[in-house]
């Protein structure tokens, strides 16, 4: 990663996009299935009872899944728009009493909470595409907190499933003439730098899978598992109509579920999830 990472420029663009974050997750088909495909990792692998530590849980939508799971959540984030947004979210779903406490926080530095108290870390989003060329320092932090056995959940932008999922808007960039430069060392680096398009880009680093395999592996933790996120369905103009039958959706959705779990497909979605455990020692 050639990308230095900036807090405050990272704080002003969350508290600028404010409420978009909530709706992001419900604002397309793809989107809805990508909510749906984190939403089954997260039930798989967080009980009853466990102590969960949310980090840059943004606008609450899986604060309340782990809550509803049954789970004791911590929630830190680094923008304070976002905190007061997961505050109101999580009380209009009547669960504020499964929150412990909301913190304002940076993933790169999660010193005020004790070693080894989670059950699981929660780190989902794109969170750690923010921090750039401080990943090795966030996922040092996220394992420290979680106990030795303990799980931690990640999800990344997916450098090759985003090219895919997104070829046509980012080949009409590339016709520009002007684009193309940065785009093409975007894809070789992963780092979104210097790219203009109708909305505000942050800068972000994209992943691939044996990239964030081996970071995890490097901060001291065996995979447990690893998903793509929208592999079926990312950029597929016709599913919306294809899929009102609600039969025909719940089929789909399971062969999404399927698809996203090959080996072969976890660089294909638009995003990377994985789940590591933390080694003893």
């Amino acid at each position: 990663m050639t990308a230095t990472y900036n807090s405050d420029t990272t704080k002003t663009f969350y508290n600028s996009w404010g409420a978009n974050e909530w709706d992001r997750l419900e604002s397309s088909l793809e989107n809805r299935i990508n909510y749906r495909i984190h939403r089954a990792m997260l039930a798989e692998f967080v009980r009853p009872g466990d102590k969960v530590l949310e980090a840059g849980a943004g606008p609450g939508r899986f604060t309340i899944e782990l809550a509803k799971a049954g789970a004791e959540v911590t929630v830190c984030d680094l923008s304070d728009v976002q905190l007061g947004i997961n505050r109101e979210k999580v009380a209009e779903a009547g669960l504020t009493e499964r929150v412990t406490s909301w913190h304002q926080a940076d993933i790169v530095d999660l010193s005020r909470f004790e070693s080894a108290a989670y059950d699981a870390v929660v780190c989902v989003g794109s969170v750690l595409s923010c921090v750039l060329d401080r990943v090795p320092d966030a996922l040092a932090e996220l394992v420290r907190v979680t106990k030795p056995g303990g799980v931690i959940i990640v999800s990344v932008t997916s450098r090759y499933g985003y090219l895919r999922a997104g070829l046509e808007p980012i080949l009409e960039l590339a016709g520009s003439g002007d684009q193309l430069a940065a785009i093409d060392d975007a894809v070789v680096t992963g780092d979104i730098v210097g790219i203009t398009a109708d909305m505000e880009l942050l800068t972000t680093h994209f992943f691939t899978w044996a990239e964030l395999k081996e970071a995890l592996e490097v901060a001291g933790c065996e995979i447990a598992a690893a998903s793509a996120s929208n592999f079926l369905s990312a950029d597929f103009p016709k599913l919306d109509a294809l899929l009102e039958d609600p039969a025909v959706m719940e089929a789909f959705t399971r062969w999404e579920l399927e698809a996203c779990r090959a080996p072969g497909a976890i660089d294909g979605g638009t995003h990377i999830i994985a789940v590591a455990r933390r080694l003893a020692g």
